[in-house]
């Protein structure tokens, strides 16, 4: 049986706890959306440098896009955890909103 996304969000920050990323004030906001702008920094970098699709620095079978990808995932799911979310419900909401919105949200480039 597969994982829901509420109980990946959990193995994440269980994951993040047992190595020691949850020390005192550590889910303020601030370091929160400091290391989640890290690793879209990160991806940003690999893009850059046209290494998306080459294979990540890691010994694992995963390329930047994926490993980067995974990464920001990972602490989206840390943050929602630490911060009491029920990602798995505001995920089915937002998602089910932008279905209905205008075309690019009303004109927006990107």
């Amino acid at each position: 049986m597969s994982k829901t996304i509420n109980q990946w969000a959990k193995e994440c920050w269980q994951t993040s706890e047992d190595h020691g990323f949850h020390g005192e004030g550590d889910a303020t906001v601030p370091k929160i959306v400091a290391n989640l702008h890290g690793e879209i920094s990160e991806l940003w970098e690999a893009w850059r440098k046209d290494e998306l699709n080459f294979a990540c620095n890691k010994p694992i079978d995963l390329n930047c896009a994926e490993e980067e990808l995974a990464d920001i995932v990972i602490r989206a799911f840390d943050a929602a955890e630490q911060l009491g979310v029920d990602i798995e419900r505001a995920i089915e909401i937002k998602n089910e909103y932008n279905k209905n919105r205008s075309w690019r949200h009303g004109g927006k480039k990107a």
